[in-house]
């Protein structure tokens, strides 16, 4: 505003305002603080970013995990199968509570591979477990049908029935044919035929 003909200074670097806690702009003690402030802000940022990223692959690996138990079937007496996640398991959540209530089935965790067997697990989500490593724990349930899915077999030639995929913007699924013949369990073609277009 003018008064008696002149114009305000315009603030100048020695005469910017200074916010109460924080060093004066310009100053040394401003560029310290911004240089100590500035990485543990790109940190926080960083791993807000991978915590959504998570996030949306946990969601995206419940739905995918609870459509393929919803069009499986196991051989009588089997009704509400009993899912056994692998407590190193990274994207999945799911618990029975997630279960749609037409193709129920409950859900239980193992710290180990060798805690399956006495989980009387009906499908089994593998973790950071090896192919080779997953293969050993379905072979010990040789009396048993069990649907197996995992997180680490991106091949899918050994191992799990159906392989996780996960991208930065979508999750899929492979599936081991052969492993799914051995497993004892029946699986829609829908299953199959969307596997293969989510493939191609």
């Amino acid at each position: 505003m003018r008064k008696n003909g002149t114009i305000p200074a315009l603030p100048t670097r020695n005469s910017a305002m200074q916010i109460k806690g924080f060093p004066a702009p310009y100053s040394k003690g401003s560029c310290l603080w911004l240089c100590c402030a500035l990485p543990a802000l790109l940190v926080l940022l960083s791993g807000r970013m991978a915590y959504a990223a998570d996030h949306a692959a946990d969601n995206r690996a419940n739905r995918i995990v609870s459509g393929i138990l919803s069009f499986t079937r196991w051989p009588p007496p089997v009704q509400v199968p009993q899912l056994c996640i692998l407590a190193s398991a990274r994207h999945l959540t799911l618990s029975s509570a997630d279960a749609p209530p037409a193709t129920p089935f409950s859900v239980v965790r193992a710290d180990s591979t060798g805690r399956l067997s006495a989980l009387h697990c009906d499908a089994v989500y593998f973790g950071t477990e090896t192919p080779a490593q997953q293969h050993a724990a379905l072979a010990a349930m040789p009396d048993k049908a069990v649907l197996s899915m995992a997180e680490n077999n991106p091949d899918c030639a050994t191992g799990a029935t159906f392989c996780m995929i996960f991208g930065e913007e979508r999750t899929r699924f492979s599936v081991n044919l052969d492993s799914l013949a051995r497993s004892g369990v029946k699986v829609s073609p829908d299953v199959l035929m969307l596997s293969r277009k989510e493939n191609q």
